[in-house]
């Protein structure tokens, strides 16, 4: 309510009435007053109760937060503790570690000790086995904390479904420790169980994927067959262990596995990392960074790329495993310096050994001597990776494109257009090399220009790749695209990028020619007759260059673009083709160089470089003329029954299998020996390397040397399981005087090989005694997996025929 005047009445406290009327003198001596109360010095003296009732209300509250989580945290913990002792006492036994002897923690719910007969037994009748127990080293016992006892890792074994050998997986890995006990025999108790699952295919193939394989692979768990501890050097704290399985892909071995820690002092043992490498390696701890601790390194090298993964033992806070596997990466800079990042970023690109020059300009001028440990890590890493590189590009190889890329990977520019322009066949081979890249060398290209976008040898490989990929045209138009590029320079990158096409060929006839898959026997002539030779229109007239000499090449196979024919049907070639034809036919416009390989008295090779120059059908037979380097004198009189061998470079991969003694093979394979090993007494008794007459013992066997002969694997029968091949060198007869040759042909080493099974396939001791194994080869366009043997007339390449079952 307000009055006349707009003045709001004031209810009088004293009186109870309002007062319509305001007094000035009373509102001017409060607001005199309220602002002395206001003004009051902030260090006046507080009375006692002032403090109590400023302060100890606050003071409570924070108290009792902290009193109460520190009551939480005791509760949990002793939860924790407790539901441990309950599920998994045997956890728990390290922690009398930390007490007095007076004191221990009865652990109880612990299983019975057993003895390993005992455990065996359990396993059985669970559907597992035991595999070979594995000594941890001394340690503490875990019930009486004082005793001195040994750990003991006992890896549990079970059966893989739809499998027929080498089917036993590790499932399980048990962690035991010895009991003192009076009894004759050993009691174990258990202290940790961990089980195993294996990686995922798709883990095992990403070092194949990031290379340009187009399988993904699934996520089924592939299996762990192996344990073993590393040795040497290795981190002084704890026990390190490999567990490992082997996959064979195509012709490839794939290794894979877990590295596992196992911390004695807490009885606990852990998976640390996953792993794979394409090469079929370990890993191996090795001190590369200059630190107390060795690091671990994963070699996934694909080809001629390197790839290494190092990993660094750091610690953590995780008490029953206080250790880790950190990898070394490159995505972040360790130091916040330009050139710095420059570096990173040429290595992650590929361009290794320039990343590295990079990184050491960075540290020279470190004159502090303030490198850090994280800038340590990433340099070892590159220049682990640069010393690979570096030597694939000082390596002489038979290839000029391999010559070519193997300097490009070093990012050796200059030297690489010197092997591509040393003449026509180098500049065509390079042109199948850069149609076929998948991103690798861009990304080299885009790296070096990005750092120093003016290195016209770098632009230059730029133009090629993409004249190789997407024409001329587009070569040009990107090369005007660059910084400063002046006329000269596009004139000289158009004259390289002719080289990339035949002289003969247009460029899209080019583009359908598949490369040359030729093999033959090659024989050294000392004149030929050109007349008789049919050579394409445009090519020169054949004539020698310095250090040359001619070859004759009787074609054994080739392959026409969708298989492969050989000599023993009828290569379906016209008798009246013209050169440019069977030039076209046989792929030589794409890929001219040979090489041929001579084979040595004491069993080594000598490879020489050849170009084919011309081509003839002869009997009907087709013969190549080729201009090579000039076999040395010494080798040229090599008595040698093996003649030898011509192939062009996309025509043949030869593999390398894995190799061992016929005598280990035996003790580790009983059932194939078993079946095996009669046969393969009978076959040498048939050549007169072992007597008729009477069973023969393994020792006896063994004191004639048959246990060291060589055994190798390799997947011919295409069933996925590794066929054997086993060689039996013959000795010479003591006394014997028939003539060399005769000689040389007894007593020359015999091959056999198996199947997985221990069924003989392939005997050279009777149903192939006229041919000699040479190698496993694979056959280029899908060819597969080919026995390469020697006849008295050429050379055979045998193939498995699944529906006759033998190899022809």
């Amino acid at each position: 309510m307000s009055t006349a005047n707009g003045v709001s009445p004031r209810f009088s406290m004293a009186t109870g009435r309002h007062d319509r009327t305001p007094n000035r003198s009373q509102t001017s001596a409060k607001l005199k007053k309220a602002s002395q109360l206001s003004t009051v010095s902030p260090t006046a003296p507080l009375t006692r109760r002032d403090r109590l009732k400023g302060h100890w209300p606050r003071t409570f509250s924070w108290s009792a937060i902290v009193v109460l989580f520190l009551a939480g945290s005791g509760l949990a913990g002793a939860g924790w503790l407790g539901i441990q002792l309950m599920v998994n006492p045997q956890t728990l036994l390290w922690m009398n570690r930390l007490l007095p002897n007076w004191i221990p923690i009865p652990v109880t719910g612990l299983k019975p000790p057993q003895t390993l007969d005992e455990v065996r037994n359990e396993l059985t009748q669970a559907g597992r086995s035991l595999g070979e127990p594995l000594p941890l080293g001394k340690n503490i016992s875990a019930l009486d904390h004082k005793t001195t006892v040994s750990d003991i890792l006992l890896p549990v074994l079970a059966q893989r479904a739809n499998c027929q050998s080498d089917c036993e997986q590790i499932v399980e890995l048990r962690v035991y420790q010895t009991i003192p006990t009076r009894q004759r025999e050993q009691r174990l108790q258990l202290l940790d169980q961990l089980a195993i699952v294996g990686p995922d295919e798709s883990f095992v193939l990403a070092p194949l994927i990031n290379a340009g394989d187009t399988h993904q692979g699934s996520t089924r768990s592939l299996p762990l067959m192996m344990l073993n501890r590393f040795e040497g050097k290795v981190p002084a704290q704890g026990v390190w262990l490999n567990l490992s399985g082997r996959w064979l892909r195509g012709d490839n071995t794939i290794a894979y596995g877990q590295v596992l820690h196992y911390n004695s002092s807490r009885m606990h043992l852990h998976p640390m990392l996953e792993w794979s490498s394409p090469v079929g390696q370990d890993p191996l701890w090795q001190n590369v960074t200059g630190d107390s601790v060795p690091e671990l390194i994963v070699d996934q090298t694909i080809g001629m790329e390197p790839q290494f993964q190092i990993y660094q033992v750091k610690p953590r806070k995780f008490l029953a495993s206080p250790l880790q596997l950190e990898p070394i990466l490159l995505l972040e800079t360790a130091i916040d310096d330009g050139t710095y990042s420059n570096g990173l970023l040429l290595a992650r690109s590929g361009l290794w050994s320039t990343g590295l020059q990079w990184l050491q300009s960075v540290q020279q001028r470190d004159r502090k001597g303030q490198w850090p440990a994280a800038a340590q890590a990433q340099k070892v890493l590159i220049q682990l990776h640069a010393q690979a590189t570096q030597r694939q590009a000082d390596k002489a190889w038979a290839s000029p494109s391999q010559q070519v890329l193997a300097n490009l990977s070093d990012g050796r520019w200059g030297r690489a257009l010197t092997v591509f322009t040393a003449n026509t066949e180098n500049s065509l081979e390079t042109a199948t090399l850069l149609k076929s890249d998948a991103g690798r060398l861009q990304n080299r290209v885009d790296a070096a220009l990005r750092v120093s976008p003016l290195q016209t040898d770098v632009r230059t490989w730029g133009a090629l790749l993409v004249a190789a990929q997407q024409g001329r045209k587009a070569a040009i138009v990107w090369l005007k695209k660059q910084p400063r590029t002046t006329s000269t320079e596009i004139a000289r990158v158009t004259a390289l990028i002719t080289r990339l096409t035949a002289p003969s060929v247009d460029e899209t006839a080019l583009a359908t020619l598949p490369p040359g898959q030729l093999v033959g026997t090659a024989e050294a002539l000392t004149a030929i007759n050109a007349a008789t030779w049919l050579k394409p229109k445009q090519h020169p007239v054949l004539k020698l260059g310095e250090q040359q000499a001619w070859y004759r090449v009787q074609l054994a196979g080739f392959q026409d673009g969708k298989s492969w024919r050989f000599s023993g049907a009828s290569l379906g070639l016209p008798t009246n083709a013209s050169a440019d034809r069977l030039w076209q036919q046989l792929g030589l416009t794409a890929d001219p160089s040979l090489s041929i390989v001579l084979w040595q008295s004491d069993g080594q090779q000598q490879t020489v470089s050849a170009s084919i120059k011309a081509v003839r059908i002869n009997a009907g037979k087709l013969e190549l003329l080729a201009a090579g380097e000039v076999v040395p004198r010494a080798i040229a009189q090599t008595d040698n029954t093996l003649r030898p061998l011509a192939f062009t470079e996309s025509a043949l991969h030869w593999q390398t299998p894995e190799t061992t003694q016929l005598s280990d093979w035996l003790e580790q394979q009983p059932e194939w020996a078993a079946y095996a090993l009669p046969t393969l007494i009978q076959e040498l008794k048939h050549i007169g390397k072992l007597p008729f007459g009477r069973a023969l013992t393994w020792n006896e066997l063994e004191s004639s040397g048959i246990g060291s002969s060589p055994v190798q694997l390799a997947t011919l029968t295409g069933n996925n399981q590794p066929d054997v091949i086993v060689t039996i060198d013959l000795e010479p007869q003591h006394g014997q005087t028939t003539p060399k040759a005769a000689k040389r042909l007894a007593n020359r080493s015999r091959t056999l090989l198996f199947s997985a099974t221990g069924t003989l396939l392939y005997s050279e001791c009777s149903t192939e005694s006229g041919l000699t194994y040479l190698a496993i080869a694979n056959l280029g366009n899908e060819g597969g997996s080919a026995i390469v043997a020697s006849s008295s007339e050429n050379y055979r390449f045998l193939r498995w025929s699944a529906k006759r079952k033998r190899f022809e």
